[in-house]
Formats: C-alpha cells, sequence, structure tokens
C-alpha cells in the first residue's frame, strides 16, 4: 500500500504555545485518517503545516513519497477550517475562481455541485446559504479535479444534525470511491463513523494511533462485590485477568484484559474459596474513554 503522507518529528509554536511536538503519523493509500482531539490539540495547526499555509519549527513531512512541491497540489483537495467565497457571487462563478486560481477547466463544476447536493442552488449567491451548504460548497470546491487526497479539518463543525449527516453521507461517499481521506475533528462519534484509523492528540502531542476498532474499542467493566472483597482485589491484582481495579460504592470495579470474560473472574473467586454475591458487566462509552485519554493529568 503506497504512502500517502509522512510526518517526522514535525513542531510549531506560537510565542509561548506549543502548538504541536515532534508529530509523527504515516497514512497510506485509501485509509480514512483521524486526526482527533479537543480544541487546541493542534489538529489545524498539523494540516495546515502540511497543506503549506504555515511553516513548520522542526520535523519535515513528505507527500506520496517525496518532498513537497506545488505540483502534489492537483492530487490533494483540501478545506482547511471555514470555507471562503465571495458572498455577492454565485456558486457557479466561485467555483469558476476555484478553477482559475487551480489552473483547471470548468467541466468539473457541475459534476462536484451534485456531489455537494448543491446543483439546483447554483445561481444563488453564497451569502444566501445555510451554514451546512455553505460547508458543502467547500468540499465541492475541493473534489475539483477529482483528487486522489481530501483533507478536511472540523467539516461538521457548528452544523445541525441534519448538516452534520448531509456532510457525513458525502465525505463516506468519498471514501467509498477509494479516496485517502485526512480528516480532522474533536467530535468521537463522527470519527467512529468516517475513519478506519485515528491518531489522537493532547496539546500538540501524539497519546495513540491505530485502527480505529483497536483503538476505540470498548473496554469490559465488571462490578463484583464478595463476602471479602479487600481479598479478591488483592488477588486479583496478582493475576493476570484485569488492567485495572478501582472501588466504588461497596464494590469492585473491575477493567478486564482483553478477552477475558466474565466467566472467568466468577470462577476465579471461586477457586479462592470467595462468594460472589454481586456481579454486573457493562461496558465503558466511547466517550468516556476518549475523555479519559485527553484529560488533564493530576
Amino acid at each position: 500500500m503506497q504512502e500517502i503522507l509522512s510526518i517526522r518529528g514535525l513542531s510549531k509554536s506560537y510565542k509561548n504555545i506549543r502548538a504541536i511536538q515532534n508529530l509523527d503519523l504515516q497514512i497510506l493509500e485509501g485509509q480514512a485518517y483521524g486526526i482527533l482531539g479537543p480544541n487546541g490539540s493542534g489538529k489545524t495547526t498539523t494540516l495546515s503545516i502540511v497543506m503549506g499555509i504555515i511553516r513548520q519549527e522542526g520535523g519535515h513531512f513528505s507527500w506520496f513519497g517525496e518532498k513537497p512541491v506545488a505540483g502534489q497540489r492537483r492530487s490533494i483537495g483540501s478545506l482547511i477550517e471555514t470555507p471562503h467565497f465571495y458572498p455577492y457571487l454565485n456558486l457557479e462563478r466561485n467555483l469558476r475562481i476555484i478553477c482559475d486560481i487551480k489552473g483547471m477547466p470548468y467541466g468539473d463544476i457541475g459534476r462536484v455541485l451534485e456531489t455537494a447536493q448543491l446543483t439546483e442552488r447554483k445561481r444563488s449567491r453564497f451569502s444566501t446559504l445555510s451554514l451546512g451548504m455553505k460547508q458543502r460548497l467547500g468540499i465541492a470546491a475541493a473534489l475539483l479535479g477529482d483528487p486522489r487526497v481530501l483533507v478536511l479539518d472540523e467539516p461538521t463543525n457548528g452544523l445541525d444534525p441534519e448538516g452534520i449527516a448531509e456532510v457525513r453521507e458525502i465525505v463516506l461517499q468519498q471514501v467509498q470511491q477509494g479516496k485517502t481521506l485526512i480528516l480532522a475533528s474533536h467530535i468521537l462519534s463522527e470519527v467512529e463513523k468516517i475513519c478506519s484509523h485515528v491518531a489522537i492528540l493532547k496539546k500538540g502531542e501524539l497519546l495513540a494511533n491505530g485502527p480505529v476498532k483497536e483503538l476505540l474499542a470498548e473496554d469490559e467493566i465488571i462490578e463484583i462485590s464478595c463476602n471479602n472483597n479487600d481479598q479478591l482485589k488483592s488477588a486479583l491484582k496478582g493475576s493476570s485477568l484485569v488492567k485495572e481495579i478501582e472501588t466504588e460504592n461497596g464494590v469492585l470495579i473491575l477493567t478486564l484484559n482483553e478477552k477475558v470474560e466474565p466467566a472467568e473472574i466468577n470462577s476465579f473467586a471461586f477457586d479462592k474459596k470467595l462468594v460472589v454475591h454481586h456481579m454486573l458487566s457493562r461496558k465503558r462509552s466511547l466517550e468516556s474513554q476518549f475523555l479519559e485519554l485527553v484529560k488533564e493529568e493530576s
């Protein structure tokens, strides 16, 4: 699988604020790659650097296995932050200007307007569009020339649920057609629904990255209580069954290791001659996992 984007040791500061620090990422062809993190985590800075909008202070990046050059931009469609168009011009004329800037013919305008579900509004002024329509026009502009790679920075930011669903449908369609997607978002659920791989950033540092199904998998959580909780807790700490043990309201809260079933915990307690009188299996929500991952360390 061909390497699309390689980032090595990327760093950038704004005065005393470290936006990104020694960031390493590798994105391969065909991946839908999410860059996930709260506001201020360095997502937009990272995408702005690799798109040539701002310069890094340290590190380097490459597109398609080569040093960045102007000609590569024809293969990359991007929407960084809020889309900017002339408010007094209609959609078609705005896209013609984008074509002129990119040095491409106007023949693709009809296709991208259809993809963005904006064909009926092509004669409308940009200023008359809803926020969701403006965002879809930004994606349409990024799709001009049918690029191999789509780079989107918070494409659903500020949209209502209907607008989010419309943008998601367009993006998913591009992924299904084989485009490589690089999507920055602070919305966990959107990354889960769209992306195959994810990198999680916090204050400019990479906390974790990998396949979405592995990185954001739900842990099995067990509530358990027996005739001697202290003895059970001590015994479990020396086992390979659990990775975390907490006490809450008189019961033990166990985070099980991968592939460990609740029945194994019950059998373990029985072997220790402990009588379990309460056991409840539950799943830690993905939202709580994400918040836990990026929370401030005490």
